[in-house]
């Protein structure tokens, strides 16, 4: 296999394992078929592409009663666990190909400040003090009672290879269960379509029509004096731990940035290949997208009782 390609694979791999052990890694550091199908000759609907997005109201609202159900579950255990909110965009999230927003970069440049409020938050983690402040023995057990105690029950192939396994046992299975009801069906589509969101990007970059606009954007950027091949090199330097750029030059490498992605059309060309590869990819997985969204749909009124205090149907 090209060196390439299994660099591509240990990417996709590591991307699934960071998805599908979100709320378990918080611990340790803080297909539902639809009732029939489309009529016979008749297509079926067009699905969401896939793509950049903001993190939404709905997000945030499934994400805080699966925190108050791991809380719970954890405490009926004898654990203490702490809600830990879900984190506020990124600018690499928002911006996964180039900054293109001015108002955006005028405020935050690359999102250095914010990254640094993250990793405060992080340092400060009352589940990571917790934990590490547990003897060895119960600190294990904990661990087994979050995660249970093999990665066994749950499977899922990957796309472009690789299998992705976690326990169905364990508070975070317990509370993904209630949420989402189908367990299964959850982390099977869900997992994959995080790998897709990995996907999408590396298409989007290696699509000519990029490449044609990234060397408009790189001419511009030399002539500004932030001499980089691409965008995602531009921001890596602007938020090095380990020589950060002062705010002001954060700011006016960003605008620049911002001005060259105009320039070259690169925000425009990465919006619409965006769009194009994400619609392939949601169609080549419209059973995922479709049981992903309709899980999610459902879990939505679950996810309200929760957090009125009730709990879920």
């Amino acid at each position: 296999m090209p060196r390439d390609s299994r660099r591509a694979r240990r990417s996709l791999l590591a991307s699934a394992a960071a998805l599908t052990s979100a709320t378990a890694v918080a611990l340790l550091v803080t297909l539902l078929p639809g009732p029939g199908g489309a009529p016979a000759g008749e297509r079926p609907p067009p699905v969401r592409p896939l793509g950049a997005a903001a993190v939404t109201a709905e997000d945030r609202l499934l994400h805080d009663a699966e925190q108050r159900l791991l809380r719970d579950c954890m405490g009926r255990h004898g654990f203490t666990y702490r809600v830990v909110p879900l984190d506020a965009d990124s600018g690499s999230r928002i911006f996964p190909y180039v900054v293109d927003d001015a108002a955006w970069a005028r405020r935050h440049g690359y999102g250095a400040e914010s990254r640094r409020q993250r990793e405060a938050l992080a340092r400060r983690d009352p589940n990571r003090a917790y934990f590490a402040a547990l003897p060895a023995d119960r600190r294990a057990e904990a661990l087994v009672t979050a995660n249970g105690p093999s990665p066994e029950g749950l499977t899922v192939r990957l796309p472009g290879g690789g299998t992705m396994r976690r326990s169905d046992r364990g508070c975070v299975a317990e509370a993904q269960r209630r949420l989402y009801g189908d367990l299964g069906a959850w982390f099977r589509s869900s997992t994959r379509l995080g790998v897709l969101e990995q996907l999408l990007r590396s298409r989007v970059v290696a699509d000519t029509a990029y490449l044609r606009s990234l060397e408009g954007w790189r001419r511009c950027m030399d002539r500004a004096g932030h001499a980089f091949a691409t965008p995602a090199a531009a921001r890596a330097s602007a938020l090095s731990p380990v020589r950060p750029l002062p705010r002001a030059r954060e700011v006016e490498r960003a605008l620049a940035e911002v001005r060259c992605a105009e320039e070259s059309a690169l925000d425009r060309t990465a919006r619409r290949l965006d769009r194009h590869h994400g619609g392939l990819l949601a169609e080549e997985y419209r059973s995922d997208v479709e049981t992903r969204d309709r899980l999610r749909a459902a879990a939505l009124p679950r996810a309200r009782r929760v957090l009125d205090g009730g709990l879920p149907a």
